[in-house]
């Protein structure tokens, strides 16, 4: 047994798209995205591929949300890279009181890899409205801000 805290993977721009100026901000609702598992994760995936390596069964306890069902299916990804015959179930719970936690475990289902695709498309549409919209608005604001102080120089 073993836990993870959060998402294990996060999305972002692959490159040339992740720096701020290398393409119209426009470019960025259909360029290229990469799931990775960032450097302060790494040791929570080799410790997953660790536990995984010798087990039959992956049961996830995770929140009962479309959260919860995203991160069971990384959880998931992490574990099959290093063990592909794991059979994998999903404990449905809401509190963690005995006698829910024996219905749990009597009632393992599967992960719903339909709240992990509805997950991902928020995921990917916060990642590129808020990246287009971040970006447009700190050079607007920048360029703004340079002309404020050309005219105000000149007034001088």
């Amino acid at each position: 047994m073993t836990s993870v805290a959060g998402h294990l993977m996060e999305m972002d721009f692959q490159a040339p798209y992740n720096k701020w100026r290398a393409c119209p901000n426009e470019q960025l609702y259909t360029a290229p995205i990469v799931a990775y598992v960032p450097d302060n994760k790494k040791d929570v995936q080799r410790n997953l591929q660790k536990e995984a390596r010798g087990c039959q069964w992956l049961v996830l306890w995770l929140d009962c949300d479309r959260e919860g069902e995203a991160i069971a299916f990384e959880v998931i990804e992490a574990c099959t890279q290093v063990n592909s015959r794991l059979q994998i179930f999903r404990a449905f719970f809401s509190t963690l009181r005995p006698p829910e936690i024996r219905q749990a475990v009597a009632n393992l289902g599967r992960p719903d890899p339909r709240l992990r695709d509805a997950v991902r498309a928020r995921q990917e549409i916060d990642l590129r409205s808020g990246a287009a919209f971040t970006r447009f608005q700190t050079l607007l604001l920048q360029v703004g801000l340079c002309r404020l102080l050309c005219i105000m120089g000149q007034g001088d």
